[in-house]
């Protein structure tokens, strides 16, 4: 009984990591109302289900919809996968391009309704606005990287009544602070320490930083010995990939 039931537990856990897995290239891509949604039929080997791929222009703000109606039918949008690149095996007769162009928009509010953020590479977005019921804002393929990819961000803010995240000071954590997920690219200031609490860093979540100094606790022993994947890194390994740019950065005990 008890091998049935860890096999069935086993299982349960591969149909989830399965279901929020993304391709590159997805199945059809409509527009409606200026916002790109893609489709994939093969969507956790069950019935497949939309998501928010990208916007047509750059735009000033943007609420997405968690309700869209679709060739007729109401749809209910519960993520968003916007990547650098979608290929798509068949474009609506309106989408004149073969790859979703990288429009922008400069504040995105992300409302109730919207579960998962599995990727947000959008270059000219500033402002995130994440709602009470986004739970993770990676895709659980990539649960160690930092989703949300913009040079020109400043800021993330988190509602309050959020239970699995929160912001500090525009900056994106877990809703228990200890795992630092997104340092915005342009948050103002040349300095940083890191929370005493704070146990992991997703990698690349500096990425594009200006940082001069980073202060960390000094029983971390160094700024490689925040967990990475489960492992310790290296000093010039967990530098990158946490997204500095080696020697531009200063590491500090406290």
């Amino acid at each position: 009984m008890k091998k049935l039931f860890l096999s069935i537990l086993f299982l349960f856990a591969v149909i989830l990591s399965v279901e929020a897995c993304y391709p590159e290239t997805t199945d059809r891509v409509v527009k409606v109302d200026g916002i790109y949604y893609a489709y994939n039929g093969n969507y956790g080997r069950r019935i497949g289900r939309w998501y928010v791929a990208g916007f047509e222009q750059d735009q000033d703000s943007v609420v997405l919809r968690n309700k869209v109606i679709i060739d007729g039918e109401e749809e209910t949008i519960i993520d968003v996968y916007i990547i650098e690149y979608l290929h798509c095996r068949k474009y609506d007769d309106n989408i004149k391009v073969k790859n979703i162009l990288l429009a922008s928009p400069r504040v995105l509010v992300i409302p109730d309704g919207f579960i998962t953020i599995s990727s947000l590479f959008l270059p000219k977005l500033e402002k995130l606005y994440i709602s009470e019921t986004v739970d993770r804002t990676h895709d659980v393929c990539t649960s160690e990287y930092a989703a949300i990819y913009s040079e020109k961000l400043e800021a993330i803010i988190v509602d309050p009544k959020n239970k699995n995240l929160k912001s500090v000071d525009g900056m994106l954590f877990s809703k228990d602070g200890t795992n630092l997920l997104k340092y915005p690219a342009k948050k103002a200031g040349k300095e940083y320490s890191i929370p005493d609490n704070v146990e992991s860093i997703c990698y690349g979540a500096f990425s594009g930083c200006q940082l001069e100094i980073v202060y960390y606790p000094k029983q971390k022993g160094g700024i490689e010995n925040y967990e990475q994947y489960g492992l310790s890194d290296p000093y010039e390994e967990a530098v990158d990939n946490l997204g500095f740019e080696l020697g531009k950065t200063k590491f500090i005990g406290r």
